[in-house]
């Protein structure tokens, strides 16, 4: 078999479909070629073991497997996956790489955008056929399980309560933006956020690719995404810190603290938003990350409660839980207005001008739990599926398509080991060569700092806005 990646679809699929793989003529597919070799770790499992699940497709499937379980038996295993209604992913020897994993990631993508169809429809696995013709799980080694639980985690010990008040009570601080006595205490006000708001503030971009933009799995954001870390909470907390060593009461200070704690409300609004998303059972966009961020922020300031974890649970449970918080909200901004509580973090706030603020506020609270509210109405608690007691699948996140079969073993793959093949049109020794003279040209430049007093000159002109 000449082919290196097959999608492999449901009889009832092949004739609809209109993305990627719509283009194959056979259910083999045709082929991508592709340029790396995956090797077996040696604490893989071995193939082909009685699996223990109680399930009847899974005995079934552990029965064919142990009847074909010799070379060229896949296609057997892989017809039987096909008629329980599982589209499969099929990569092959010497062709594993990160277009690959990125072109099976975009076509999952674009499967989720039809929010027609049940997600039990959508059951897909990504295989990996070794040269002996047995399949394992294709899994991601990149640390993106330690990921997965911990945004996992994160979900958990969300608090969209406690997101709301402080989205509220920071919108104070522009209240002292022209008040030139005021001075904004970042240092404690990013203290506050880092302890206290972790979970509210954390993964931004992983919430907006798992809930805006429909990407499978945690596995599936680290291939496609540029992001590697919680960046965008970095930041904040770095803009904050940076205000505190400024020279209090200075112009830059205070317009250094006012974007760190306006970007603060916009990590805030786009995880409500994203998870209200979410909640809501929204159909995922075929979008960037940026325009992802915009949706998420307008939902967040639209629909903030429905962002609440609890709200899942629909009905008069949803609509007691939005009542109760926005008394809860609006109480604690109230308080916030106090000059006692308002000088911890902002000093002579007495001075400032809390009508426009607190106006705003209010009508933002009212007008958004009365649109929650209708919102919640539609919202319907998670009711077993007749295929949840009979999947075949269960969900994984190191996988790039969200799912494995448990009958089959893990092939673990780093993605690092890819790397990056460079400039097409230089060699290897031309690269070298580059890299020395950029190399020395960086050295140069730095001492010709010293040498030619740049940073005296800097300095002066800085000192003279």
């Amino acid at each position: 078999m000449s082919d290196n990646v097959s999608f492999v679809y449901p009889d009832a699929q092949r004739s609809h479909d209109k993305s990627i793989a719509a283009e194959d003529n056979e259910s083999d597919g045709e082929s991508i070629n592709v340029s790396y070799v995956p090797k077996l770790n040696d604490d893989s499992s071995g193939w082909g073991g009685r699996c223990g699940h109680a399930e009847y497709k899974s005995l079934v499937l552990q029965q064919v497997i142990e009847q074909h379980g010799h070379k060229d038996g896949s296609r057997e295993i892989i017809s039987q996956l096909k008629e329980f209604g599982i589209t499969v992913y099929m990569a092959e020897p010497d062709h594993v790489d990160r277009f690959l994993l990125s072109r099976v990631v975009r076509h999952v993508q674009a499967s989720s955008l039809d929010g027609s169809k049940s997600p039990y429809y959508h059951q897909r696995c990504l295989l990996y056929r070794d040269e002996c013709g047995r399949l394992y799980n294709l899994t991601l080694n990149n640390g993106c399980e330690g990921l997965a639980g911990t945004w996992k985690g994160l979900c958990i010990e969300y608090s969209g309560f406690q997101a709301m008040v402080a989205l509220t009570v920071l919108t104070r601080a522009y209240a002292c933006a022209d008040v030139a006595g005021a001075i904004i205490k970042s240092g404690y006000i990013s203290v506050i956020l880092g302890l206290l708001l972790r979970e509210e503030m954390s993964h931004v971009s992983l919430n907006l690719s798992m809930y805006i933009m429909g990407i499978p799995s945690v596995a599936a954001h680290t291939v496609v995404s540029s992001f590697d870390s919680d960046w965008p909470r970095k930041v904040v907390i770095l803009l904050l810190a940076l205000a505190t060593v400024m020279e209090e009461g200075s112009a830059y200070q205070k317009y250094c603290a006012l974007a760190g704690i306006g970007l603060v409300m916009v990590l805030l609004l786009a995880n409500l938003g994203s998870k209200a998303w979410h909640h809501m059972k929204l159909k995922p966009l075929r979008c960037g990350p940026f325009l992802a961020l915009f949706v998420a922020v307008v939902m967040g300031i639209l629909f903030p409660f429905i962002g609440f974890t609890k709200i899942q649970g629909g009905g008069k449970s949803a609509i007691e839980l939005i009542t109760f918080n926005c008394i809860g909200v609006s109480l604690l901004f109230v308080a916030s207005g106090l000059d006692i509580i308002q000088q911890l973090v902002i000093d002579a706030s007495q001075s400032c001008n809390q009508e426009g603020v607190t106006i705003s506020m209010g009508i933002w609270i009212a007008m958004s739990a009365i649109m929650c509210i209708f919102a919640a109405h539609k919202i319907t608690p998670p009711t077993p599926h007749p295929e949840d007691a009979n999947s075949i699948l269960v969900e994984e996140q190191t996988s790039p398509v969200g799912y494995k079969v448990p009958n089959f073993p893990n092939f673990h793959i780093d993605p690092i080991m890819f790397g990056n093949k460079g400039f097409p049109c230089f060699s290897l020794h031309l690269e070298m060569l580059a890299g020395l003279f950029v190399a020395i040209g960086v050295g140069g430049f730095v001492v010709s700092t010293t040498l030619f007093d740049f940073m005296n000159d800097a300095n002066e002109y800085l000192n003279e806005i």
